[in-house]
């Protein structure tokens, strides 16, 4: 979809009035894993298929894992071979020895996936960490690049956001008693994330130790990438048609941060008031409803 101005979408309404919209994939939730080898490490991921249709890649957060999409991909695979990656030190991937985890780290992960199963032009979406993951990706390699969407994050990160994930992953690692206590804590305060959400990201993303505690899977050192930096230098040489997805209820990309963005010519900007920082997590239905009209574009 061709933009000449950035333009501002909101979308409201219950998930049930959106739900609708959706059209239920012929395909099962069915899902193959798959592995690249980068550097002489494992890199892990899921492919929905159908093969021979052009690929769309899903990208998670910091912490999570491929997994994080399970609910959404089978519905995504109409028109794409849908494929989610688990980031080195992440998921079923294997950690960096060097604890090398910056965002041009990830980067070289996704583009060995994209090289190595000989995909191209691309679509990509990505969350959180994953958001810039593909930011910068499409600014490196834009000719391979179809389109893009960014959830809940932009090419900043101020030092605020660095502090609050860095004591989020220290009290992390103390981990939980049981699975059962990590799901609570989880559902602990209000939250519109299904509980299936939940319980997959325990099946899927936590571990047990030696010591009977649980904790999550993703090695700790992926703090090391983390810092106050910005990615404007790549954004601005983005060719593909750009959707920038908000949460209304997330304060990560500031007022001034989506003025930017506005003025971006590729670009377009929605917020989804129901949201948080995890939109296909919040309001999965809203979040497809959304995704699949910019694609269909």
């Amino acid at each position: 979809m061709a933009v000449a101005t950035a333009v501002v979408w909101t979308v409201g309404g219950s998930p049930a009035a959106h739900a609708q919209a959706l059209t239920k994939s012929d395909s099962t939730d069915a899902y193959r894993d798959g592995t690249i080898k980068v550097d002489g490490r494992t890199i892990h991921y899921l492919d929905w298929g159908p093969e021979g249709k052009p690929a769309f890649i899903l990208v998670h957060a910091l912490g999570h894992s491929a997994h994080n999409y399970d609910h959404v991909a089978p519905l995504l695979n109409q028109r794409h071979r849908v494929i989610a990656i688990d980031l080195r030190g992440h998921g079923d991937s294997d950690w960096s020895p060097k604890g090398d985890y910056s965002v041009e780290d990830y980067v070289s992960d996704l583009h060995a996936l994209v090289t190595q199963l000989k995909l191209g032009p691309v679509t990509l979406i990505g969350c959180s960490i994953g958001g810039r993951v593909v930011q910068v990706y499409s600014g490196m390699y834009p000719d391979r690049v179809s389109k893009l969407i960014v959830l809940d994050v932009g090419p900043a990160r101020p030092e605020s956001t660095t502090r609050t994930l860095s004591d989020r992953i220290e009290r992390e690692q103390q981990g939980w008693a049981s699975e059962e206590e990590l799901y609570a804590s989880l559902r602990r305060n209000p939250t519109r994330v299904p509980e299936e959400v939940h319980r997959n990201q325990v099946r899927y993303e936590s571990k047990r130790l030696a010591n009977g505690r649980v904790v999550w899977k993703y090695d700790p050192k992926v703090v090391n990438g983390l810092g106050p930096i910005e990615l404007w230098d790549y954004v601005k040489k983005i060719k593909a048609p750009t959707l920038y997805v908000i949460g209304g209820r997330s304060r990560l990309v500031t007022p001034d941060e989506q003025r930017q963005l506005k003025t971006l010519p590729f670009a377009e900007v929605i917020t989804i008031p129901e949201a948080g920082h995890y939109p296909q997590e919040d309001t999965p239905e809203l979040f497809l409803a959304v995704v699949k009209a910019f694609l269909a574009g």
